[in-house]
């Protein structure tokens, strides 16, 4: 499977360039998500946030399944100088680590939200919800920031 150059101008291929511009993306949708939380749009709220979580696993997996199709994470690094380096290698772990946390702890406050239907009732479980949902959006900011120093490392430098 050949998958066609990005449209950002670097090495990476148009998955990577979707990918990154959808983290980057992340942060701001969430803000908006609070936002419509916060005017009492409470459905509106759920569906962003469920859209976008879904959107999110989807991005993922077609993106790992482009990883491993190319030969893993050494193979799809491969033109980077970073490679093979201690920084490139802590990067990427705790990038994976903090994404794959902030995604599971995602699932479960949208699950939540839809078995206690808080957009009908936000009265319950809602300081609990917004605790996680901070952790969440701090999680979205690192991974962020996190993949955007990862695609420089990897497919700009």
């Amino acid at each position: 499977m050949n998958i066609p150059a990005g449209f950002l101008g670097t090495r990476g291929d148009l998955l990577m360039d979707l990918v990154v511009v959808a983290i980057v993306l992340t942060p701001f949708l969430f803000l908006w998500a609070v936002r419509l939380a916060r005017r009492g749009e409470y459905r509106r709220h759920r569906n962003l946030q469920t859209a976008l979580l879904t959107l999110l696993l989807a991005a993922v997996v077609v993106f790992e399944t482009d990883i491993r199709l190319k030969g893993g994470t050494r193979a799809f690094l491969a033109d980077s100088p970073y490679l093979g380096g201690s920084l490139l290698a802590w990067l990427l772990r705790s990038h994976v680590l903090v994404a794959m946390l902030s995604f599971g702890l995602w699932t479960l406050v949208v699950v939540q939200a839809w078995r206690a239907r808080m957009d009908l009732n936000p009265g319950l479980f809602v300081a609990t919800h917004r605790r996680r949902g901070y952790c969440v959006f701090a999680g979205t900011i690192f991974t962020a920031v996190s993949g955007v120093w990862l695609y420089w490392l990897g497919f700009v430098a």
